[in-house]
């Protein structure tokens, strides 16, 4: 009887342990737009150093999405250039809806060269970011 009392309290403290580091942690979350489109960007172009081009898809916009169809967006990325970092350099919002995000993206050649190999490019330009429906998307440009 006693080790049924225990286990339940052990239980509960656990599960009061667990509560308050949850609400600790949003507690620290900020809800800036800049910030927001800071992790989003981020989330986005893991998937596009992966190669998830499904997922990479997933984060632009409903508008997009909808004039876009999934196969005719991944046409856009040939075999030639695999990315293999990026990161935000840094976002700025212009409006409460639209975010600029500075990206600096290492890629790779992967093509065969008679002459060698290049080293890796490192290249830094702007993202756009639009909030519809309270949420924020990647306006892609061609």
């Amino acid at each position: 009887m006693i080790d049924i009392f225990k286990r339940a309290s052990v239980r509960s403290i656990s599960s009061v342990v667990l509560v308050g580091a949850a609400l600790a942690g949003c507690a620290t979350m900020s809800s800036k737009p800049e910030d927001v489109v800071r992790a989003r960007a981020t989330q986005s172009w893991k998937a596009m150093v992966a190669n998830d081009l499904d997922k990479a898809y997933a984060y632009t916009t409903p508008s997009y999405r909808a004039a876009t169809p999934l196969i005719r967006y991944k046409s856009n990325f040939g075999g030639a250039v695999k990315w293999t970092d990026a990161e935000v350099a840094s976002v700025k919002c212009e409006t409460e809806d639209k975010c600029v995000a500075q990206m600096k993206v290492t890629a790779i050649v992967t093509m065969n060269l008679r002459r060698g190999s290049i080293p890796p490019i490192v290249n830094y330009f702007d993202e756009t970011w639009l909030r519809e429906n309270g949420q924020w998307w990647l306006f892609p440009t061609p």
